[in-house]
């Protein structure tokens, strides 16, 4: 019983963890004001990081991951993973970061 009890708890416990973005998402309130405010919120992850992995640090630390989809990759909630936008969606489309990136880690020329 208690086990039973500790796992209705901990999907509860979901739906207070979650970002408001993910919230809105899966409660169908999604409208412009909240997708100006996840860009806003999250324009220094995108702009300062320099690698996919330092991407990935900065977003894991708002409560964020990503997740490679079939041409895309999409920005998903990290305690809930509802699937909230793609990064094209954001401005930063994926092909525009692996190149960014591949560009980063490429030896400089002599």
């Amino acid at each position: 019983m208690f086990a039973k009890h500790a796992i209705e708890q901990e999907a509860q416990d979901v739906t207070f963890k979650q970002s408001g973005w993910a919230s809105a998402r899966s409660n169908n309130r999604w409208n412009t004001e909240m997708e100006v405010s996840l860009r806003m919120y999250l324009w220094e992850e995108f702009t300062k990081a320099r690698s996919w992995l330092d991407l990935r640090r900065r977003l894991v630390s708002k409560g964020f991951y990503l997740k490679q989809e079939e041409n895309s990759v999409h920005l998903r909630d990290a305690f809930s993973n509802v699937d909230i936008c793609s990064c094209r969606f954001l401005g930063f489309p994926s092909a525009q970061l692996t190149s960014r990136f591949s560009n980063k880690s490429a030896p400089a020329a002599a």
